[in-house]
């Protein structure tokens, strides 16, 4: 079979799985217990915790993670802190949650920067560090 026909065959195949070959998609696994980033679009990120080789975002009936686009997040070695970016009809929203890796339980989101601070201050026992961008994943 030509290189043609074999093109214009795989070509419907990625059209129906959903498959685009231009978005960059990559999983950051570099948080404690389990948890990761992972990069599915342009514009959608899924945070969550690998249970059985499967990143997932609720365990038991409880939410453990969440689907957002996360343009920022800091860690340390039981908490994390996400600031996420979501658009809606009336413009651009900043969300931000924080996640208990030991006993996964997810706060947030909180709407304004002030509350997720004011809750980080009283439930995070350690120094996140700064705010890392996710757009210097690869």
């Amino acid at each position: 079979m030509g290189k043609l026909k074999k093109a214009f065959l795989l070509l419907p195949l990625f059209l129906l799985t959903g498959c685009n070959l231009f978005v960059h998609t990559w999983t950051y696994k570099e948080l404690p217990n389990d948890y990761a980033i992972q990069k599915k679009s342009d514009t959608k990120m899924v945070v969550g915790k690998y249970v059985d080789g499967t990143l997932k975002t609720e365990q038991d009936k409880k939410k453990i993670g969440f689907s957002e686009y996360v343009s920022e997040f800091q860690k340390g070695e039981r908490y994390i802190g996400f600031k996420c970016v979501k658009s809606a009809s009336d413009g651009i929203h900043m969300l931000f949650y924080i996640i208990d890796t030991e006993d996964s339980d997810l706060y947030g989101p909180y709407s304004i920067e002030s509350t997720y601070n004011a809750v980080k201050e009283k439930i995070v026992e350690e120094d996140l560090g700064d705010w890392i961008p996710t757009s210097t994943i690869q």
